[in-house]
């Protein structure tokens, strides 16, 4: 049996990955964030993103602004991240996603958290578990799940989709 692996297979593993990417995003109305997907960049630079989702603190900010801001970044990243699978198992493969790449991305996601926010281990899963089953339940929708295929049918053939391909895809879907 191979061992669990969240690296994509191939470029439509990508692009599958990809569009879920921007998919969280959406969902997570951080839309505003998203300015292309690119599937020939970079390993982690697919989901172009604008400089307003990497812009530094305010250094005249309270702590607790700033935490918040940091928390929320987090949140971002890891609904990415899910989506990214999600995509990939749901959309793509029409199969359940593995235990083991659950749990993969899981020990991934609780090492960001405790790093980027100082959160406990119980305090990431009760987010992943909340991002997971919410975005696991919306790309169950049969017209999302379209959607991301279509999405990434484009993206593999063009590669690479601007904000407005991208938004051409999603807007649409506010409506469900």
């Amino acid at each position: 049996m191979p061992s669990a692996s969240l690296k994509y297979s191939d470029a439509t593993d990508r692009a599958f990955g990809l569009c879920g990417m921007a998919l969280s995003l959406f969902i997570f109305d951080a839309e505003q964030y998203i300015d292309s997907l690119r599937i020939e960049a970079p390993a982690d630079m697919g989901v172009n993103l604008t400089p307003d989702f990497f812009t530094p603190a305010n250094p005249g900010l309270s702590v607790k602004s700033v935490w918040k801001d940091t928390f929320r970044h987090f949140q971002l990243s890891s609904a990415m991240a899910i989506g990214n699978l999600l995509a990939r198992s749901l959309a793509r493969r029409h199969s359940e996603l593995s235990h083991e790449v659950r749990s993969l991305m899981l020990s991934h996601l609780c090492r960001e958290g405790e790093d980027a926010c100082g959160l406990e281990s119980s305090e990431v899963i009760q987010i992943f578990d909340n991002s997971f089953d919410y975005l696991s339940s919306i790309m169950r929708h049969p017209r999302i799940n379209s959607t991301i295929c279509l999405m990434a049918d484009e993206l593999a053939s063009r590669k690479t989709l601007s904000r407005d391909d991208i938004l051409r895809y999603l807007i649409p879907l506010g409506s469900l």
